[in-house]
């Protein structure tokens, strides 16, 4: 058994419940047990009542990126656990993660605990009318950035596999501490501007290590679960989660393509004819289904959402934001 230190950092709004109950149980159960387990509760939010083991709870100013960002205050451990409040972990999932990691020579892992490659045929085709997100053959690699800003992932994974990967979901990532802090995810921090939950902002998280050479692993059938995996209907998305969903797609994929130092002339013309196949193929199925549902929300929310996000940009705020590549 190789011997290392780590520190858990759980980001929360302290209504998790059994669910952040039975993370902290697992996590107390690991084989290798984290040094420290701290929590960063968003400012105006009630500490949970109970106390598993030796949490350590810290008040940080609301906001997914401001809560994450925070995760390395006070660490000085090697490696670091980026949780949500919802995860379970069979025991001996972290000395696994950190098994490969040094086999892989590696600086993260990221279980998926979102099998995208598990979906039903309909709604992989959802996935990709909506919003060209689309299965590979297996060539190696986990999940890869498009040109569109939306992801592709591999539909045939190997069994037990490690494969290299450019985004993941945020749910959990075991991670090198210097290389999360060497990322400046705080300057990401305009992110919270928007409500939680319509942006993207683990992908810009994952593909910020990425692109600044950090390499990523996604572990596959790990046992790893979020206990509240679950997703909204489209039916049920207000006019507001449709367009801030929307202006989410456009910044993301101009914060971390389009924008990015030394991207030539041609690059960028290839990356707005793909952003624009897919504004126009989602633009179309979302006004079938507009019809269909005789609801114009889920058609004039996506477009005000994406003309909104391009004035965005010539903002001064985001103009001034620190570059992408940190290194």
């Amino acid at each position: 058994m190789n011997k290392f230190e780590y520190t858990v950092a759980i980001r929360t709004v302290g209504k998790a419940g059994d669910k952040y109950k039975k993370e902290l149980e697992s996590l107390h159960a690991q084989t290798i047990k984290p040094q420290r387990i701290l929590v960063f509760l968003a400012e105006g939010f009630e500490r949970p009542k109970f106390q598993v083991g030796y949490e350590e709870y810290i008040i940080v100013p609301k906001g997914l990126v401001h809560q994450r960002a925070a995760s390395t205050q006070g660490v000085d451990t090697e490696f670091l656990l980026i949780l949500d409040d919802d995860v379970y972990f069979p025991e001996n999932s972290i000395e696994k993660m950190h098994e490969a990691m040094l086999q892989y020579h590696a600086d993260g892992v990221a279980p998926d605990t979102f099998p995208t490659q598990s979906l039903s045929l309909v709604s992989k085709l959802i996935a990709y009318i909506t919003n060209t997100v689309y299965g590979r053959k297996n060539d190696g690699w986990a999940i890869k950035i498009q040109k569109t800003g939306a992801f592709s992932y591999n539909n045939h994974p190997p069994k037990g596999s490690f494969l290299p990967t450019q985004s993941a979901a945020g749910t959990a990532l075991f991670v090198r501490t210097d290389a999360f802090k060497n990322i400046q995810y705080e300057d990401e921090q305009w992110i919270d501007q928007f409500p939680p939950g319509t942006f993207g902002e683990d992908q810009v998280m994952f593909y910020k290590l990425f692109r600044n050479g950090y390499k990523i692993l996604m572990q596959y059938d790990s046992g790893v679960l979020h206990l509240d995996a679950s997703t909204n209907k489209a039916s049920e998305k207000t006019y507001q989660k449709i367009y801030y969903r929307a202006m989410s797609q456009y910044l993301t994929w101009h914060r971390t393509l389009y924008s990015l130092p030394n991207v030539s002339k041609s690059d960028k013309t290839a990356l707005k004819v793909a952003y624009a196949y897919r504004f126009i193929l989602g633009t179309i199925t979302r006004a079938l289904f507009a019809v269909f549902k005789l609801k114009s929300r889920f058609f004039t929310a996506h477009v005000k959402g994406n003309l909104d996000a391009r004035k965005f940009v010539k903002g001064k705020d985001y103009k001034n934001l620190p570059s992408f590549i940190t290194k």
